[in-house]
């Protein structure tokens, strides 16, 4: 079913009945959002029930968007800099947000952005950076419009081979 309102999405903390939605949501974002970027070879051969699995054991740490009855995207942040530990003083991160393609460019991202970002305010969090690899334009166009600032780059491993990604500092 195409997206259309946007006022019908609901934020929400995810439940481990959501891991299966949640994983597909991973999977098709990393083919269309990755192709050309990462191998191919990555992206065509994900195991989808070990992603499952790490899903229902972390979705403390998640929220999802669901429209119409339907995960359409979900953000994880954590609430702490585990992720960046050479970045001492960030104290929280957006580890991953993903939306469903058909969902792009429609407010999906943006609502979980800024219900992660209150959540961590709430929680006394100042400083908070999300890592997007270099060659995703349009990761790097969304950070920016959400008032990101480029802070640095470091490598990241995926699949076989290492990848340049920009970190986007946040003041909360």
């Amino acid at each position: 079913m195409p997206y259309k309102d946007m006022e019908n999405t609901v934020i929400r903390r995810m439940k481990p009945e959501d891991a299966e939605a949640v994983t597909d949501v991973l999977i098709d974002t990393w083919k269309t959002a990755y192709r050309g970027i990462v191998s191919d070879d990555v992206l065509d051969h994900q195991d989808r029930e070990m992603l499952i699995e790490r899903r229902k054991r972390q979705y403390k740490d998640y929220i999802v968007a669901e429209a119409n009855g339907r995960v359409v995207g979900y953000c994880w942040y954590v609430n702490d800099n585990s992720f960046s530990e050479e970045l001492s003083d960030i104290d929280c991160e957006i580890v991953a947000i993903y939306v469903l393609p058909e969902t792009e460019r429609k407010g999906v991202g943006r609502k979980m952005f800024s219900y992660a970002v209150e959540d961590l305010k709430k929680q006394g969090r100042t400083k908070m950076v999300i890592w997007c690899l270099k060659d995703n334009s349009t990761g790097r166009e969304f950070y920016q419009k959400m008032g990101g600032t480029i802070i640095g780059e470091h490598k990241t491993h995926i699949g076989n081979d290492d990848y340049d990604e920009v970190g986007f500092l946040f003041q909360l």
